[in-house]
């Protein structure tokens, strides 16, 4: 007859065989030292008011197969078309996580295109933001709107909130090309953040490597920055102590933009 301790070994075998795979599995991969790299081939403009324009993204490095990801279109051969002028997000993405962005730009052919466009930030709360546009080609003069308002002859805009918007240029012709634009708050982590999470959470605070998660690195701040917001926000974080509202609303702010290390 099978004894008790041979049973136990029966029952427990698999967990143990599970748990010598889960050993084996390899090393996790450093996306910053095995980076996805990208390039554009077979850029085709547009046509004035028509969407034949296209590019093919080639994917290297990481681990494929990759997947290719815009605002309106996901796939996993690179290719775009049916495309109008601007500026296009892009990001690939390798099969670990890896992922790297480029922007392509999609110009009008003999239309107006955009050149530059240089931004200021908003502030936290505030509304000192603007959007100076640079355009040529076409035929001038240029009109110039935001987010489908009225046309104006100034290529500025002044008075912006923090956000995003859709800058329109137009010329005489009619001919028009649109270009998506992110106006800042421009919070400072090193001026602003860093205090704060290090004098309420990671230094003083629970956070400090006994409770998870830990927020002594800024990589670590980052990760976890959406959960600092919606916390901090709601009064639950940091524990014991409470925030100022010009606090809460930098954290905030901070995050919004991207939660930089600026």
């Amino acid at each position: 007859m099978t004894s008790i301790l041979q049973k136990l070994i029966l029952i427990a075998s698999p967990f143990f065989i599970l748990s010598c795979i889960s050993e084996q599995i390899g090393p996790e991969v450093d996306c910053v030292t095995s980076p996805v790299e990208i390039t554009i081939d077979q850029l085709v403009d547009a046509n004035c008011g028509a969407s034949d324009g296209s590019f093919l993204v080639i994917a290297d490095g990481g681990i494929g197969p990759y997947t290719f990801s815009s605002d309106f279109k996901t796939n996993s051969d690179g290719s775009f078309t049916q495309l109008a002028s601007g500026n296009y997000a892009i990001s690939v993405t390798d099969s670990v996580g890896c992922a790297s962005e480029i922007d392509v730009t999609i110009k009008n052919k003999g239309g107006v295109n955009l050149d530059e466009i240089v931004t200021t930030d908003s502030g936290c709360g505030t509304s000192q933001g603007s959007i100076d546009v640079t355009a040529s080609g076409g035929v001038e003069p240029y009109s110039y709107s935001l987010d489908g308002g009225s046309a104006q002859a100034s290529n500025t805009f002044a008075g912006l909130s923090h956000g995003s918007y859709d800058v329109v240029v137009e010329d005489a012709t009619g001919c028009e090309t649109t270009q998506s634009v992110n106006i800042l708050s421009g919070i400072s982590y090193q001026n602003s953040i860093k205090s704060i999470i290090e004098n309420n959470c990671a230094i003083s605070g629970c956070h400090n490597g006994s409770v998870s998660p830990d927020l002594r690195s800024f990589s670590s701040i980052q990760s976890n920055s959406d959960r600092i917001k919606a916390r901090t926000a709601n009064g639950s974080m940091p524990r014991g102590r409470t925030l100022t509202q010009t606090q809460i609303d930098q954290i905030a702010c901070w995050v919004d933009d991207g939660a930089p290390n600026n």
